[in-house]
């Protein structure tokens, strides 16, 4: 899976670099961190002066909002992109396919309704109505590997099944209609965002 997430935090990488280069200016960031890293140095220098040292905390607060101004925009670019993708990454990346034979959940967030499965998922309860959140949940059972769509009413998901991967995309911040209770999965024991902002953040650093 790492293999397909290389590219796409390449790319990432290399449009905050292209983004730093054209929305930072460069010489105000360096000349800003070196600040910093003097206040710090201050604090070993002056330990037995406490005005000074709460002097070079006062400045070192206040290089940090400076930096924090220089990097605003090209940061809030970068944010904005990786909230937008966030979704579709973490359905592919942080989680797996429900596995086949064992019992899992979905929820829909609706007032009543019947759940319509395809072929190869068999529905093991009626649905469990939660009136303090809205929606009805069922039992459900994969007997093999599945991609095909599920259906409560008007609302529809893919739903991915003993093998492959999980995707479909929607909005950031948008609880979707269906839930499905697919388990986590990790890159070589860590969260796919470790291995995400790692390899971008090394891509950006090389092009910079």
């Amino acid at each position: 899976m790492i293999w397909t997430l290389l590219p796409v935090a390449l790319i990432y990488g290399f449009a905050a670099a292209l983004a730093f280069g054209r929305f930072a200016d460069e010489s105000l960031v360096r000349a800003s961190i070196n600040r910093m890293i003097a206040h710090v140095m201050e604090f070993r220098l002056f330990i037995d002066s406490p005005a000074l040292i709460f002097r070079a905390q006062r400045e070192l607060l206040v290089e940090n909002f400076r930096l924090l101004r220089l990097v605003l925009l090209p940061g809030g670019v970068m944010a904005f992109i990786f909230v937008m993708l966030f979704p579709t990454l973490d359905a592919m990346y942080g989680h797996a396919p429900l596995p086949a034979g064992q019992v899992s959940v979905v929820s829909a967030h609706v007032a009543d309704g019947t759940l319509e499965v395809p072929a190869g998922i068999r529905v093991e309860t009626d649905g469990v109505r939660s009136a303090s959140d809205h929606e009805v949940s069922w039992r459900v059972r994969p007997l093999g590997r599945v991609n095909g769509e599920l259906r409560v009413g008007l609302l529809t998901r893919r739903v991915v099944a003993g093998d492959g991967i999980v995707y479909g995309w929607r909005a950031p911040f948008v609880t979707p209609g269906i839930e499905i209770a697919y388990p986590a999965r990790v890159i070589l024991g860590m969260n796919w965002m470790v291995w995400f902002f790692l390899i971008s953040s090394l891509a950006a650093l090389g092009l910079r």
